[in-house]
């Protein structure tokens, strides 16, 4: 899938490859934009250590951040909302996610613990600052309700990396993508689709995205093995906590050459050939995943309802599928 470019003719603007153009041609968006805090994120792959093993996961967080930013222009969203939505990645680490396997927590959130310290230290504030806004107003993405929302709900962030990982993995078809997006309405503040078929597709789409992308087997084992490699390193003081502020190549690279037998091991099960099982006890890796599934709100007869309550095979679909993922898993390495 082509990458987000940057249009010859129009210098303000750039293009998305799912949703068109871009628009920063206001002064805000084009001061953030060029950023060292933003464009670092082009050398942060949003599926963290996959991204070294798929070719085809290799999507980084700044084309993600901008997708966002598009598809809250798309919404309507005021210009603060679209200045949040290009900055809700920043505090990232390299590897992304992988962190919350190195610091284990259930929801994933060590970027948006470590979010005011990450960014006190970057080019932002003063950015910011010059244009009559408060950083910590701005970088905190609850205070925008089309940007960011809790699951099962929707938001511009967790639509927009279903739709980019969906497309570049082929689970559905830009189509199918054009005819959601059409069906996508603001009300109150909030996300909401407009029919009944567009959210069973979003719902059911959603859970098979992340089986076999952000909660699959393989994937979780890989950063879990990515995560023992970087405690090795740091235990080794190879590494230090601060040093995940770097990208993932730079650091990949210091990996790579470090002479620490234990980070080699680890390193080395990063291969497509290396797959991984459940097992009830005894595996190699105890991790903490974290399951993803929406529940669409649906405009329906003037009343917004979720999917589940107008749909009760959707709701036992997605019932059981977050059963079937939940609580720590014990994965046993299997090598080709």
């Amino acid at each position: 899938m082509p990458l987000t470019q940057e249009s010859p003719n129009h210098p303000h603007e750039l293009f998305d490859p799912i949703y068109g153009i871009i628009d920063l041609s206001h002064p805000l968006l084009d001061d953030l934009y060029h950023t060292r805090a933003v464009q670092r994120l082009a050398h942060i792959y949003q599926a963290g250590i996959t991204a070294f093993i798929r070719p085809e996961r290799q999507t980084t967080r700044l084309e993600h951040s901008l997708g966002v930013l598009a598809l809250l222009q798309f919404l309507d969203a005021p210009l603060e909302e679209q200045a949040a939505g290009l900055l809700h990645d920043v505090p990232h680490t390299a590897f992304s996610h992988v962190v919350d396997f190195v610091f284990p927590n259930a929801q994933h959130t060590y970027h948006e613990v470590h979010r005011e310290e990450l960014i006190a230290d970057s080019d932002l504030p003063a950015c910011l600052e010059r244009h009559g806004l408060d950083w910590r107003t701005i970088t905190e993405s609850d205070n925008f309700s089309l940007l960011e929302q809790p699951l099962p709900a929707l938001c511009a962030d967790r639509l927009d990396y279903f739709l980019r990982d969906g497309l570049a993995l082929q689970l559905f078809e830009q189509a199918e993508v054009n005819a959601f997006l059409e069906s996508l309405r603001k009300v109150a503040g909030r996300i909401v689709v407009g029919t009944l078929d567009a959210a069973r597709w979003l719902g059911e789409a959603f859970i098979a995205a992340d089986d076999a992308v952000w909660c699959s087997v393989q994937e979780v084992g890989w950063y879990a093995c990515m995560a023992e490699a970087l405690r090795a390193a740091m235990a080794a003081n190879l590494l230090t906590e601060a040093d995940l502020r770097g990208t993932d190549r730079a650091l990949m690279m210091r990996l790579r050459a470090a002479p620490i037998p234990e980070v080699q091991h680890w390193l080395a099960r990063l291969r497509p050939e290396v797959d991984f099982v459940r097992v009830a006890v005894g595996g190699d890796l105890t991790v903490l995943p974290k399951v993803r599934a929406v529940d669409p709100p649906v405009l329906h007869d003037e009343r917004i309802l979720a999917l589940s309550e107008l749909d009760p095979a959707f709701a036992a679909l997605r019932s059981n599928y977050i059963a079937s993922k939940q609580g720590a898993w014990q994965l046993r390495i299997i090598s080709a």
